[in-house]
């Protein structure tokens, strides 16, 4: 499954580029594909969106999203 960077660098668009098209600072982009902070649902919504997939095509929001599942919505 392809990771938020590998899905931005198909579209050749820098972490700004991304941020841009989809609402979200730079700041977010990098934390994210840094691995530290876990991104809130309606963040993932927006860079599945601006990427063209669904957000549990993107490894790192599969992974947040069971984690919520798993730990019951916390």
């Amino acid at each position: 499954m392809p990771s938020l960077r590998e899905l931005r660098l198909r579209k050749m668009w820098s972490q700004r580029d991304l941020a841009q098209e989809a609402s979200v600072t730079q700041k977010t982009i990098i934390s994210l594909e840094l691995g530290r902070t876990e991104p809130h649902l309606k963040t993932m919504r927006k860079l599945a969106t601006a990427l063209g997939v669904e957000p549990l095509e993107v490894d790192e929001f599969q992974k947040a999203i069971a984690e919520k599942v798993l730990l019951g919505g916390s």
